[in-house]
């Protein structure tokens, strides 16, 4: 997947605000994609940030079991978004069977899905000393455009 610029920071803008757990800047992050194809580039990148992570964080595709796990702690960390396990766990199965995402999702609630989803996951990964999200990102992303 080749990752255009302008996306990619408009992306990492707004993961920011997940992370800082701040509702109304991420809010204003999600409205300030110029149009429906920059956020649809921007939905592309962060289900593959998703599915990366996931898969790294269980070193292989993970369970149905784990990703319940996995979403029972979004939706108690994410709850300011308001963001349930449920849709976390339908998000995250989507994305690594390969499903579309509006097969159990409603389509006004795949963009916000992807975005806490995708932060979350970022944030709450276990990283060596001194390192954050954002570098976990680099990485992940570095790995994405490598993989085409």
């Amino acid at each position: 997947m080749r990752i255009d610029d302008r996306t990619e920071q408009h992306v990492r803008d707004t993961l920011h605000w997940v992370v800082k757990r701040d509702a109304d800047k991420f809010d204003a992050g999600l409205k300030s994609f110029p149009n429906a194809a920059a956020r649809e580039a921007a939905l592309a990148l962060v289900v593959a940030v998703s599915g990366f992570v996931l898969i790294d964080l269980h070193g292989g595709r993970p369970t149905p079991q784990q990703v319940a796990v996995l979403s029972e702690e979004i939706g108690r960390m994410e709850a300011w978004a308001s963001v349930t396990a449920d849709e976390a766990a339908s998000f995250m199965n989507a994305v690594v069977e390969g499903r579309p995402l509006n097969e159990q999702l409603a389509p006004q609630d795949v963009v916000v899905l992807g975005f806490v989803v995708a932060g979350s996951l970022l944030s709450a990964r276990p990283l060596p000393e001194g390192e954050w999200w954002f570098n976990y990102l680099d990485k992940v992303e570095a790995a994405i455009e490598a993989a085409g």
